[in-house]
């Protein structure tokens, strides 16, 4: 099978702008990858680590004799999060 292409046009010289040039069609690839053998990994690994220390000392009294009635209130909080937005 023979196939022929005829340019007639030849002495017609054009520079083409960028928009032209994406309006360009045609050409053949002869060994195109078959897009259906094509594996896309869309996996999406994330790993986050929150490391606290808390530590509360109340010395209440210390150093005191003969001392009753001694009140200590201790009210510690700590709060982490981690957010992933895919």
């Amino acid at each position: 099978m023979t196939t022929t292409l005829t340019i007639k046009d030849l002495s017609v010289t054009e520079e083409l702008d960028a928009r032209a040039m994406r309006a360009v069609r045609g050409g053949f690839v002869p060994f195109l990858p078959v897009f259906s053998a094509v594996k896309i990994d869309s996996t999406f690994n994330a790993s986050q680590l929150i490391g606290q220390t808390q530590n509360v000392v109340n010395m209440n009294g210390n150093n005191t004799a003969f001392a009753d009635d001694i009140k200590s209130n201790v009210h510690s909080t700590q709060n982490a999060q981690n957010n992933i937005y895919r």
